[in-house]
């Protein structure tokens, strides 16, 4: 499995619509429940002026690329993700992988009516697919919500696949809460795509997709709605991507090998980090996630040392967060050096680091041999 690409503070998978799918299909076989997100620029705008958004995004289990300005950014960080992958193009597929596998789907939210109409026409246009429910609750706060009827409605209906059409961060906060109590193997949040799917919205043509420009010409359909949003989009963007890549340009440049080594306490498993980091230390922080998921430790990453992060690696240490996280434990950092607290916050990524304050660092252990060598950049 690929790693995540951390691009303006989202870890984004490195994936295909294909492989997306595949993923999904990968989630249902595990055991527990699954997150999916499709990010895109408004989603990472609320992100940043909201830690609770952010770190629910950065603890899902696949965050994809759902905006072309998010894959250029990637492109611009120097870790290319291979191409834009939307919630409203993978509707249509988990519908034809349903239709294949008997998959059963849960369709959530949407006006009054549409996602009796989605339902409908998808029975059309995939034989066989299984859509076990629908549910359109009344418009309301978060707050105000009657959770109790729609958990029942879910569990009742036991999906494989769960479709939130609530909007972010509504349907984002929505799953996240209640991600235990549903019990669905994956769930996923997918905006207005009901609309679009019924035509209700019309979608641009490919080529204003592929260039990026799908977003004018929902504009012109919801200009009231859209314009302040994709305005503040535009400026959300302008403010930050600058310093991004100036921290990405900034990085020293390393041509050494890159070592590792540890120690131990009762509560962590200290992890000293010389060199890079990158996808190439991929085994070293696995197996250390995994040793602190078999003895219930935590794990502190030693940064002191670290002289350049390329957006794979901190995608790696975001991976290895979540996973953490989702056992209840933690990844904390310490000795951080000024320059990656700088390059931290300029790629939108200092709210989910947790600092963890050593006045005294353990005695290292034994070093190990480098696993990689540095090249030039």
């Amino acid at each position: 499995m690929k790693l995540p690409v951390a691009v303006l503070g989202l870890p984004l998978a490195s994936v295909t619509i294909g492989q997306a799918v595949e993923r999904v299909e990968e989630m249902i076989a595990q055991e527990g429940t699954h997150q999916v997100v499709t990010a895109n620029l408004d989603f990472w705008l609320k992100s940043n002026s909201d830690p609770h958004l952010h770190r629910i995004i950065a603890g899902c289990d696949m965050v994809v690329a759902d905006g072309m300005p998010l894959v250029w950014a990637s492109k611009f960080l120097g870790a290319p993700l291979p191409e834009r992958v939307t919630g409203v193009d993978m509707v249509p597929h988990l519908m034809e992988l349903s239709a294949k596998k008997g998959y059963r789907i849960f369709l959530l939210g949407g006006g009054k009516g549409i996602a009796a109409a989605t339902k409908e026409m998808f029975e059309r246009k995939y034989p066989g697919v299984q859509i076990c429910g629908v549910f359109a609750p009344p418009f309301s706060d978060l707050r105000e919500m009657d959770h109790s009827e729609i958990l029942d409605q879910v569990r009742a209906a036991k999906p494989h696949i769960l479709l939130v059409g609530f909007g972010n961060p509504k349907q984002e906060k929505w799953i996240w809460m209640h991600r235990r109590q549903l019990g669905v193997p994956v769930s996923m949040g997918i905006g207005g795509s009901m609309d679009i799917l019924l035509g209700r919205v019309r979608r641009a043509p490919e080529w204003m997709q592929r260039s990026g420009l799908e977003w004018f010409m929902r504009m012109m359909q919801e200009p009231r709605r859209l314009a302040p949003r994709y305005f503040g989009n535009f400026l959300g963007v302008m403010a930050r991507f600058p310093l991004a890549l100036a921290a990405t340009v900034l990085q020293r440049r390393y041509e050494g090998p890159t070592t590792t080594s540890r120690t131990n306490d009762s509560n962590f498993l200290h992890l000293h980090i010389a060199g890079e980091i990158t996808e190439k230390i991929q085994p070293v922080i696995d197996r250390a996630v995994e040793e602190c998921l078999a003895d219930a430790r935590m794990l502190c990453m030693h940064l002191d040392n670290v002289v350049r992060i390329d957006p794979v690696g901190l995608g790696l240490l975001l991976d290895a967060r979540r996973r953490l996280h989702e056992a209840g434990l933690s990844l904390q950092a310490a000795h951080i050096p000024n320059r990656l607290r700088f390059q931290f916050f300029a790629w939108c990524t200092w709210p989910l680091i947790d600092e963890l304050t050593v006045r005294t660092m353990p005695a290292a252990g034994k070093r190990v041999q480098p696993i990689m060598q540095g090249s030039k950049n």
